[in-house]
């Protein structure tokens, strides 16, 4: 994460946890159930401090926000108590500990002192760096995509190096040939550690399509996730018949396989790539979306850093590009759906 990044999600949970008032409602659910866990006190009802939380907490734009910024919120001990993973919390510690209000009290307690302690730490951090930050934004008319080589899709040595350096040239090329640019305006910006981290900077017609193919390879990993569940669940039946496996195993490859056709199909037809000649255009396309696709599948994973409505108005509209951020911004948002969902098909495929 940059000093950018963060200084920007500090400002993030001013606005949209601070100003929100999320903790003053769980303040106050915690003061009724407080009240009520006393013995021989008046019991007073909490039903609307609850419904006007959990309104609230599914109504903070959590998807908005990069991978590396929801780990920091996750650090100052704020994420678990916002958007639908809050909502789970206070169902289940209202409905879990309805009859032992003493320990619900203690549950929602636990909520609001770490949700007041992440407040202050993200004050402190704001305070600190204001007027420190230097402008790490690319430039106008651009956003960051993020690239991580994980898993399967690691840099382990020169040679791995080497070999997805040209795979990501492939899938730059051809989204940016597809898209009317041209691969060397796709800039390196920044590197991290730990699981290699790359920062590019696109134009928002190359983001677009790139979050559009990320898309369709989360779905099509989350439709294999669940034919491999039903294929584990047939072979722990040990059945005789052993071709049954084996067919299914074989129609998890070609789901992955008519899915990637499929995807091509959809974004040739939508870039409108089978008019006036483009073949060439169309052929490094398949292979850009392919690559990228199978990046997804071996464990890479592709973010983008969007910029805030407010600095995308301050720029006066002058780039018509930013046009496409609401259409970006929402495909980043069903790209944290699908993958909080395979998230949770691995959970419980490992569980």
């Amino acid at each position: 994460m940059t000093l950018n990044e963060l200084y920007r999600l500090t400002i993030w949970i001013e606005s949209e946890i601070s100003e929100k008032q999320i903790l003053q409602l769980y303040q106050g659910l915690h003061a009724i159930l407080n009240q009520n866990a006393q013995p021989n006190r008046p019991k007073q009802p909490f039903e609307q401090e609850k419904n006007n939380l959990i309104d609230v907490l599914g109504h903070v734009p959590i998807n908005q926000l990069s991978h590396e910024q929801l780990a920091m919120l996750e650090r100052f001990g704020i994420a678990q108590y916002i958007g639908q993973e809050g909502i789970t919390y206070i169902e289940d510690v209202l409905f879990k500990h309805a009859i032992d209000i003493a320990t619900a009290a203690t549950k929602v307690g636990q909520a609001v002192q770490s949700i007041s302690e992440g407040i202050n730490k993200a004050n402190q951090i704001r305070a600190g760096l204001e007027g420190c930050v230097e402008d790490e934004e690319p430039e106008s008319g651009q956003i960051i995509m993020r690239v991580h080589f994980s898993g399967r899709a690691s840099m382990e040595n020169i040679k791995s190096f080497k070999e997805w350096g040209n795979v990501w040239f492939d899938i730059g090329r051809g989204i940016a040939m597809a898209t009317g640019s041209a691969p060397e305006e796709i800039k390196i910006i920044s590197a991290g550690k730990g699981s290699i981290i790359v920062d590019l900077a696109v134009v928002y017609g190359v983001a677009e399509v790139a979050s559009k193919v990320v898309t369709k390879g989360l779905e099509i990993a989350e439709r294999v996730l669940k034919l491999r569940a039903e294929v584990e669940n047939i072979r722990h039946l040990k059945l005789k018949n052993k071709q049954i496996v084996k067919e299914l195993e074989q129609e998890v490859e070609q789901e992955k396989e008519a899915g990637v056709q499929q995807a091509i199909e959809a974004m040739v037809k939508e870039l409108q790539l089978n008019k006036d000649n483009q073949g060439d255009k169309k052929e490094a396309l398949s292979k850009a979306i392919t690559k990228l696709i199978d990046f997804i599948d071996k464990g890479g994973d592709v973010d983008f850093v969007l910029p805030d409505e407010a600095d995308v108005e301050s720029e006066g509209g002058k780039d018509k590009s930013n046009k496409k951020l609401p259409a970006l911004r929402k495909n980043v948002e069903q790209i944290r759906k699908l993958e909080h969902s395979i998230k949770a098909l691995e959970h419980d495929e490992n569980g």
